[in-house]
């Protein structure tokens, strides 16, 4: 306790200097959460942008169907709803169809035909998985899954040239072989932010689609919705071997780019944090060289009188200890309640940039964070250890000196 008391005590003998490192100290730690916490944001608007406007979390397929693609590789849409919504990890679950046709909007000469990519939902277990229900730029979404509703991408209906209330014929083949085609009503465009995605996707009800690629009672995949879409691979590993002869697929598998963008980010951390801290420790180290100068002449004292050397080399780094920790604290306050209030709050840049496509997902023109704890917590220790390693330098210099030679020396 006495080596306590000094220390604290000999932090505030100079409280300029000691307020001023702690201050820089604080404001880096503040400042870190808040840059880490940005760039959560900013690969968070992309998992989101990937995940929820259509794939989702999971998706749940028969076996090498993601590879593939073929219209026959169905699973059962039966005996896979129960299971999975009886998980409270689980938001919500969608079962889907999906083919190719060509579609034809006019008449004569002034038609026009493009392929396009037929998306068969149930809509309103649709809106449990994915948001592509909030991002109707004209017209309206689907209302039920056995009408001839259909819903167009922006970018397939400027190719088709198509207007809402208009007909479209759409013409392709079957599960069986046989020629699929029907015909159906316009009743809204889409803009999912990928334009590439955009440029042929077409939403249909889901009966209305089975019965037409003659798949009735068949899906070609389940996409399941999670509470924490970081839980994703663990829960697909989980429930792998509950279904039998299809995949489970999480999303940084099926969309690999981000998961590779997510794995480096971690590392990424660490290096950021180490560079934004380089500065402060060159402070910090000014610091505590200063003061062992300034106090040169005490230390030498409390030697003569008997103070053991391992005690005097204790209070120095009890001292960076405090330091430290009260500018960690300080700072993580300021950066964690700033990191909360820009998540709700964010900065609006689309005055000054527009969203950018990447990967089938969207990087949204603002500045948003997003709060993990390792992003809050990892700055607070980091400087806590820094300090603790700048201080030993001065420690071990007072372990070795001689109080006749500070004496002499002073």
């Amino acid at each position: 306790m006495l080596i306590a008391k000094l220390g604290y005590r000999n932090l505030w003998r100079n409280r300029r200097r000691t307020l001023l490192t702690m201050s820089a100290m604080a404001l880096a730690t503040a400042f870190l959460i808040l840059t880490l916490g940005i760039y959560d944001g900013m690969l968070w608007d992309m998992i989101e942008g990937a995940t929820e406007k259509y794939h989702g979390h999971v998706k749940i397929t028969a076996e090498n169907y993601m590879e593939r693609r073929q219209l026959h590789q169905t699973i059962p849409d039966n005996g896979i709803y129960d299971t999975i919504r009886a998980d409270n990890r689980v938001k919500g679950i969608s079962g889907r169809v999906k083919g190719f046709a060509l579609l034809s909007f006019g008449e004569g000469d002034g038609s026009h035909t493009s392929p396009a990519e037929l998306f068969g939902i149930n809509p309103v277990d649709e809106k449990t998985v994915s948001l592509l229900h909030e991002y109707v730029s004209e017209g309206r979404f689907l209302d039920d899954d056995s009408s001839n509703d259909i819903v167009l991408g922006n970018g397939l209906a400027k190719l088709l040239e198509a207007e809402i209330g208009g007909e479209i014929v759409a013409m392709g083949q079957g599960a069986d072989g046989s020629i699929a085609a029907d015909l159906f009503r316009v009743v809204g465009f889409v803009d999912s932010g990928d334009p590439i995605r955009d440029a042929s996707l077409a939403v249909i009800g889901r009966t209305t689609l089975q019965e037409m690629l003659v798949v009735e009672g068949q899906l070609h995949e389940m996409a399941v919705s999670l509470e924490k879409p970081l839980d994703a691979r663990e829960w697909a590993d989980e429930y792998q071997p509950l279904f039998s002869g299809m995949d489970v697929t999480p999303w940084p598998v099926f969309l690999p780019q981000i998961g590779s963008v997510i794995e480096i980010w971690d590392a990424m951390k660490i290096i950021f944090a180490v560079i934004f801290y380089f500065a402060v420790i060159l402070v910090s180290a000014n610091t505590m060289y200063m003061a062992l100068l300034e106090r040169m002449r005490e230390f030498g004292i409390m030697r003569a009188i008997g103070m053991k050397p391992g005690r005097l080399s204790r209070m120095i780094v009890l001292e960076a200890i405090l330091m430290s920790g009260i500018a960690g604290i300080v700072g993580g306050i300021i950066g964690i309640s700033g990191s909360f209030y820009l998540k709700n709050h964010y900065i609006d840049l689309s005055g000054f940039m527009t969203q950018i496509s990447y990967a089938e997902t969207t990087l949204q023109p603002r500045l948003r964070t997003y709060p993990m704890l390792d992003s809050m917590i990892m700055p607070i220790v980091v400087i806590i250890i820094l300090g603790i390693i700048v201080s030993l330098f001065p420690a071990r210099k007072l372990k070795k000196m001689k109080p006749v030679d500070v004496l002499r020396e002073v």
